[in-house]
């Protein structure tokens, strides 16, 4: 018989920047649930608002890129999900309904029950309100209970965890440069802000083959994020402080030069870059943007007969995908995971994330044993 601990810490957020940590009992689990033991999470990109927010989502549990290892199962889950306790998985936030047309297509971030944008409580770990059983419904935990549609990525037993939870991040770039505007073989590539992200972005594009890819940042805090770019398949790097962004297009790019694909992940509603980027960009050019406040530029799209897409999460096929470029160890990713911080130091590490109080910080991970 498997043996659990009585209680489980978690750190739930109750308010803005604000964070505690419980401890909820195990739960009794149903036989198409089990739990996970966490070995790590991440902090993603957007966490940092998520725990800005005053009027939103408190009580929350959070933390979704979760690593862990299976620690218990019952008999209906292990048959569906194939796999096995003990073994080392990564799962999306997404919990689907699995039945509606969205789910029926693979396109479970779209579902109704799981998307963002479908309803004031979406179903997906790191925005479930803890109150009530089970409880353990985030990623910055001890263990998490995992539902009957909770979705698996399984994952070598000897790839570090740390490593792992850059799954999230990376099959998002993955997604929005390769999957949703289409870089590839012979393509000029921009990425706009070098996030993880925006790092995730580069990764993908050169896993796709793009032949020139550009990465763009801004200010002493992007620094350290354009330096480690180039291990990671970035080309030339740009900080539009020292240069700006059109001439040093126009630098590295030649007189006969143009983009093929702009993928802007910094949701800068300032449109400067935009401008300048647009001058550059090739007839038929594809756009991803983040701005949920820009003007569509209409008339340079007629003119130039862009394509302009903008993100919703990512595919399975993307985090797999993301999963054999980590896998691969083609690039120093353990670059990437700068800061590993301990289940008390939650609000610590999604200030980091932001940019404050820890400099230098790129990707941060909550081990929860730490």
């Amino acid at each position: 018989m498997t043996t659990h601990p009585d209680t489980v810490r978690i750190a739930i957020k109750t308010g803005a920047e604000q964070t505690e940590l419980r401890s909820y009992p195990w739960p009794e689990l149903g036989e198409d649930e089990g739990m996970l033991k966490i070995e790590a999470c991440g902090v993603g990109g957007a966490e940092p608002e998520v725990y800005r927010a005053a009027d939103k989502w408190a009580p929350v549990a959070m933390g979704h890129q979760i690593v862990g290892s299976i620690a218990a199962i019952g008999p209906k889950a292990q048959k569906m999900w194939k796999v096995e306790p003990g073994e080392r998985v990564v799962i999306q936030e997404y919990l689907p309904c699995k039945a509606c047309k969205w789910c029926l297509k693979g396109e479970y971030r779209f579902c109704p029950d799981a998307d963002f944008f479908g309803g004031a409580k979406p179903r997906r770990f790191g925005l479930i309100d803890p109150t009530d059983p089970p409880h353990l419904v985030g990623g910055f935990a001890e263990y998490i209970h995992l539902p009957w549609n909770t979705v698996f990525h399984k994952i070598p037993q000897d790839l570090p965890a740390e490593l792992a939870t850059l799954a999230i991040p990376i099959g998002n770039g993955v997604q929005w440069v390769a999957m949703d505007v289409n870089a590839g073989p012979g393509k000029t590539v921009l990425i706009i802000g070098p996030g993880q992200q925006g790092l995730g972005a580069v990764l993908g594009a050169k896993d796709a083959g793009a032949s020139t890819i550009i990465l763009a940042g801004k200010g002493a805090r992007d620094q350290a994020r354009l330096d480690l770019a180039p291990d990671l398949g970035a080309d030339h790097v740009l900080n539009v402080e020292h240069e700006s962004l059109l001439d040093g297009l126009r630098r590295i790019l030649g007189p006969e030069g143009g983009l093929d694909v702009v993928v802007d992940t910094t949701g800068d509603p300032g449109g400067a870059n935009m401008d300048q980027y647009l001058e550059v960009a090739n007839y038929g050019a594809w756009l991803w943007v983040n701005a949920m406040d820009r003007g569509v530029p209409v008339k340079a799209v007629k003119q130039k007969y862009l394509t302009v897409r903008s993100g919703r999460g990512r595919s399975w096929w993307a985090v797999d995908t993301a999963l054999r470029i980590i896998t691969s160890r083609r690039f120093p990713l353990e670059k990437m995971c700068t800061n590993l911080f301990g289940l008390d130091e939650v609000d610590l590490a999604i200030k980091a994330t932001a940019g404050r109080e820890v400099e230098g910080a790129i990707h941060c991970v909550v081990d929860p044993w730490r």
